[in-house]
């Protein structure tokens, strides 16, 4: 348990130094006008919402920020999704943006075909270069912060 307390506390932290605010376990009310509803899923009953309220940083990890997902059941942020538009010369994600990740983290991430992640108590964390429904269809670097989906279908 101390390590999910210690882990939320340094993404937190990191989190807050350098983007919009938004962290696993939060409280949030999503139907205010800054959140569009993205769909809700029919297995784990997490809503999923774009943030579409102005953003109080521009950049995060040296990219600036293009979209900022939130998934959300009974209230509480389940999962983070930070879409980084990619600079010009990016290929696959930057290993800047690895490392300061990196250092936030006590444990560190495995790359399998250019998706970082760790999986740590019961939050996952992946870094990927993405372009899929996460990502809105665009060409994006994703940072993914979820409770483990064993919980989520509970």
């Amino acid at each position: 348990m101390s390590k999910i307390v210690i882990l939320i506390l340094v993404l937190t932290l990191h989190f807050q130094s350098f983007s919009q605010k938004f962290y696993l376990g939060e409280s949030v009310n999503p139907t205010t006008k800054n959140y569009r509803l993205v769909g809700i899923s029919s297995q784990t009953n997490v809503s999923t919402y774009q943030y579409i309220g102005v953003l109080t940083d521009k950049y995060f990890y040296g990219r600036q920020i293009g979209d900022i997902i939130v998934g959300v059941k009974e209230g509480k942020i389940v999962t983070t999704i930070y879409n980084l538009i990619p600079e010009i010369n990016d290929v696959g994600v930057p290993e800047a943006i690895i490392e300061l990740i990196q250092k936030s983290l006590p444990f560190p991430l495995a790359n399998k075909n250019g998706v970082y992640g760790v999986n740590i108590d019961n939050t996952s964390i992946s870094v990927s270069r993405t372009n899929n429904a996460l990502t809105l269809k665009k060409d994006r670097i994703m940072i993914f912060t979820s409770v483990k989906q064993s919980l989520l279908t509970q």
